[in-house]
């Protein structure tokens, strides 16, 4: 067995971008079931502190720009130097930036990627240095646009796409030692300026015909933490909105 055992009870988990939305459940998912978590965040400090306080002991707030090259070197590190070394990473910072094909420009599309792809391998590197063999899980959390490609959305789109293939390229890289995921979720957690025109069009493209719940991803991620004969998975948590097409068929 690896160091993703059946139980979070104890384990040092980083959850990245997890002190707001769908990163702060996550943490709090996690934390309730006794694992020691890591809530990183780039500018939310205060809201990073109020939830490590829910959390079990041990758990802290670090803070840092994963789009920056060099963050996540040095995020571990400085880890390792703490004795905070987390044995797993949940990779949920990410943005989600509405830009259309006219209206990406070149730095939109560079800062889209360093975030959303880039850091995901920047940190899976980095983890591999510090952990050596003594391997550990990562689990990146994607999205539905990977697979259902919006074009309002296009350089984000295709960012989690490549996100999808790196996590499997990851898998390959980094097995046996090292396990791989990823979460794909859907509409667990709808914009806050969403109008209920909006929402009620976000539930009905998934095949359950309801929006998710933060709880539903945090739970999958708990699975492809826990389960240790699990690697390379991509799993939507989107109620079949993938499989969803306008004409019904």
């Amino acid at each position: 067995m690896d160091a993703a055992s059946n139980s979070l009870a104890g384990r040092i988990i980083l959850v990245t971008g997890g002190a707001r939305r769908l990163g702060a459940a996550i943490s709090r998912h996690l934390g309730g079931r006794g694992a020691r978590v890591i809530v990183h965040h780039r500018s939310s400090e205060r809201a990073a502190q109020a939830l490590v306080r829910e959390l079990p002991a041990g758990s802290l707030a670090v803070a840092g720009d994963l789009a920056l090259a060099e963050t996540p070197a040095r995020l571990l590190a400085a880890l390792r130097r703490d004795e905070a070394l987390p044995d797993a990473i949940v990779h949920a910072a990410a943005s989600f930036v509405r830009r259309p094909l006219l209206e990406t420009s070149a730095a939109d599309w560079d800062a889209i990627f360093a975030l959303n792809l880039r850091s995901f391998f920047l940190l899976a590197q980095a983890f591999a240095v510090e952990r050596g063999e003594r391997g550990g899980a990562l689990v990146a959390v994607g999205d539905s646009g990977a697979l259902e490609l919006w074009p309002s959305y296009l350089a984000h789109c295709v960012a989690k796409a490549a996100l999808a293939s790196l996590v499997q390229a990851l898998a390959k890289a980094m097995a046996p030692r090292y396990r791989v995921n990823a979460v794909l979720p859907g509409a667990v957690l709808p914009p806050d300026d969403a109008s209920p025109a909006e929402r009620d069009g976000m539930a009905a493209r998934s095949l359950l015909g309801r929006l998710g719940d933060p709880a539903h991803v945090a739970s999958a991620i708990e699975l492809l933490l826990t389960d240790d004969y699990i690697t390379g998975a991509l799993l939507p948590v989107n109620g079949g909105s993938h499989l969803w097409r306008r004409d019904g068929a």
